[in-house]
């Protein structure tokens, strides 16, 4: 993960959980990018969590949380 998306989890991380979500859901991404970004940083859940409860692959959770990430952190240059 790049400095740049680093640096969004650990503001997110410093956020209440209501607030996070909040802060996620305002920037232009798709459904599933902000929800398992939610569930994975603000619910503390894990990615093997997150993958069966969506009926996806642990790579496509992680792609979609790379690429939510990419997108927050290229909107808030």
């Amino acid at each position: 993960m790049d400095s740049r998306s680093q640096a969004v989890r650990a503001l997110l991380s410093a956020m209440g959980p209501r607030r996070a979500e909040n802060y996620v859901r305002a920037f232009d991404l798709q459904d599933d990018e902000a929800q398992y970004i939610i569930e994975r940083e603000v619910m503390r859940k894990s990615v093997q969590q997150i993958a069966a409860a969506y009926h996806v692959s642990q790579e496509t959770v992680k792609r979609r949380r790379k690429s939510g990430f990419k997108k927050i952190a290229e909107q808030l240059s």
